[in-house]
């Protein structure tokens, strides 16, 4: 398991990117990263997230996010990562999933009011 903790940004994508690529490079059977005390998360950071559970998945790695803050959750349903990148809403869950094998992560529900929006800037306008 990985637990970050703070804003996350930009700048901290290549330490998390050495960071997790080194967990994945021991093969576990799953890995997760923990972001509950995470008060901010960049689109960046959670691209890159996305991008080692696509590795994970190459691996045969189970990977998946524990998050149940907005601060997170609303960005990868923004981003439609939500449908790429698993998340567990708690430690529990993701035990409970270890344990039985399992799998509770689900993606993150797009709520209908966002569906219908319109993107909050054009370009060119």
């Amino acid at each position: 398991m990985v637990t970050l903790a703070g804003d996350l940004d930009a700048a901290d994508v290549p330490r998390l990117r050495r960071i997790v690529s080194g967990e994945l490079g021991l093969l576990p059977p799953a890995l997760l990263v923990d972001l509950t005390e995470v008060p901010f998360c960049s689109a960046r950071v959670l691209k890159s997230l996305a991008e080692q559970a696509e590795n994970a998945r190459g691996a045969g790695v189970r990977f998946a996010v524990v998050a149940q803050q907005r601060a997170v959750l609303r960005p990868l349903a923004l981003l439609g990562l939500n449908r790429v990148l698993p998340v567990v809403r708690s430690l529990d869950d993701a035990v409970l999933n270890a344990r039985t094998r399992r799998r509770t992560a689900q993606p993150v529900p797009v709520p209908p009011w966002l569906e219908r929006a319109r993107p909050l800037w054009t370009y060119p306008p």
